[in-house]
């Protein structure tokens, strides 16, 4: 794949497109329809995952395939709430024909609405993990790299040797200067960030970093770029081919191994993930439906700039 076209010079025509679709806009709901394979109904979601007292005893959820996943449901998911991937709609072409080169059109149309307790349950559950495939609801569910793209219908997704050489042994400096255009120092010596002020990414930089932090790894804290969205910032602006699915999988790894105290990532594409294996979930009100936001006006993108 060639390097991708600098995307400055076309910020007003984006700006021009936008104008003409906002009217059309407005008047849709933001709100996105529920996911169209409905399951069957079950027992209320509420039962099941919580434990509940019998005769002054606790009684275990089946939803956990451990008491440890139950004590990681209870310690860190519980209560926590969720960064969703967000969507986009009437994207302007140039970006669109971008992301679509890619393969990664899919991504941006067609986050569905996620189920809370279902995606605590998963990342509960990660704990007695079998390879790639967690326990979810009496079902294997896989994670995959594979799974992912077949999930998001992106064939022939893999990291090119350049993108694989970067991660080995990425030229911090080098990097810096392509996304700040040379205004900082990027790294761990003395004199140098260990983050990227996203106020010093170049115009380009920033709408990419709009959309990674959107849907590949989702995130709400956009004011800094942390070292590995620089790297996948800095492999995209320089057109080397990256796997989305094994993106995806590696954020979902890190929540999952790191101290879990933010927001949980990944809900609509966990439970895709989780229906297309055969988990069931309940469509009575107590099943918390999170819903995907639908971005849609020029200052979704321009925030950033």
């Amino acid at each position: 794949m060639a390097e991708s076209s600098n995307l400055v010079p076309n910020l007003n025509e984006m700006m021009e497109e936008y104008a003409q679709l906002e009217e059309e806009v407005r008047r849709e709901s933001i709100m996105e329809e529920l996911p169209t394979e409905t399951p069957e109904a079950k027992t209320s979601s509420r039962q099941q995952t919580s434990k509940g007292k019998e005769n002054g005893v606790e009684e275990e959820a089946d939803e956990f395939i451990s008491d440890e996943a139950y004590a990681i449901w209870k310690k860190h998911y519980s209560n926590k709430g969720f960064v969703a991937e967000r969507r986009f709609k009437n994207l302007i072409s140039p970006f669109t024909k971008m992301i679509e080169q890619r393969g990664w059109g899919t991504l941006y149309k067609h986050h569905k609405s996620g189920f809370a307790a279902v995606v605590k349950e998963f990342y509960s559950n990660m704990v007695g993990r079998k390879g790639n495939a967690v326990y979810v609801r009496g079902v294997w569910v896989s994670y995959g790299v594979e799974a992912i793209n077949k999930a998001y219908g992106m064939a022939g997704q893999k990291h090119g040797s350049k993108f694989k050489k970067l991660l080995k042994n990425p030229n911090k400096e080098k990097i810096a200067r392509k996304l700040t255009d040379g205004k900082v120092k990027w790294g761990h010596e003395k004199g140098e960030q260990k983050v990227i002020n996203r106020g010093d990414l170049t115009e380009e930089a920033k709408v990419w970093f709009y959309f990674l932090a959107s849907v590949l790894v989702p995130t709400k804290h956009v004011c800094t770029v942390r070292e590995q969205e620089v790297i996948i910032l800095y492999a995209i602006l320089k057109g080397y081919k990256l796997n989305a699915g094994a993106v995806i999988e590696n954020s979902i790894m890190r929540y999952h191994e790191g101290n879990k105290r933010g927001l949980i990532p990944h809900p609509a594409t966990i439970t895709i993930m989780c229906l297309k294996a055969g988990v069931k979930s309940s469509w009575d009100e107590e099943e918390e439906v999170l819903r995907a936001s639908l971005l849609t006006k020029p200052s979704d993108i321009y925030k950033f700039m």
